[in-house]
């Protein structure tokens, strides 16, 4: 890994995270190794997944821009829930979190289309929830099944009576 890219990592929160594809998402949070060096970053992907991604799979960090490049072929990691630990030390309750990967591969996802990115700019993705099997479709796609649905059984409607005049009358006035 480039000592370059490994120092450059350390204040990344909140950067967002391309790859050679597009978009995936921001970071959250910079994971350190055994001697508090910036090993890898926590991402929040565009669709609501986390994963993980090494300092090995990063091209380049640039800072001005608040921009994290994922190399080619680089892989994101699931992350699995996070785990809450309670022991009592002394008569004294301590609490120790920890956070680590399922060992599989996060599948990046799709690029945004034009209205999910005009959405990202108005909703930021920290309120996105994940997707969920069982959600309804978005207020937009309902609206434009309506319409469609709409015009085409004007259509046909339109087109039956001009049917039945034809077959009445010879001809269709």
């Amino acid at each position: 890994m480039a000592p370059v890219v490994q120092d450059r990592i350390l204040g990344c929160d909140g950067f967002r995270v391309d790859s050679p594809e597009g978009l995936l998402g921001w970071v959250e949070e910079t994971w350190l190794g055994p001697s508090r060096e910036p090993t890898a970053l926590a991402i929040r992907t565009i669709d609501g997944r986390r994963g993980l991604l090494v300092a090995g799979e990063i091209e380049t960090v640039v800072s001005e821009r608040e921009l994290v490049v994922m190399r080619r072929g680089g892989r994101l990691l699931e992350l699995d829930v996070p785990r809450l630990e309670v022991a009592s030390v002394d008569g004294a309750a301590v609490v120790s979190a920890s956070w680590q990967t399922t060992g599989e591969l996060l599948e990046p996802p799709l690029p945004p289309g034009p209205m999910r990115r005009a959405l990202l700019v108005l909703r930021p993705w920290r309120l996105a929830p994940p997707p969920r099997p069982e959600a309804e479709r978005p207020l937009g796609q309902l609206v434009a099944i309506l319409y469609t649905s709409l015009a085409l059984i004007v259509t046909l409607v339109i087109g039956l009576a001009f049917l039945a005049a034809r077959l009445m009358t010879g001809h269709a006035v």
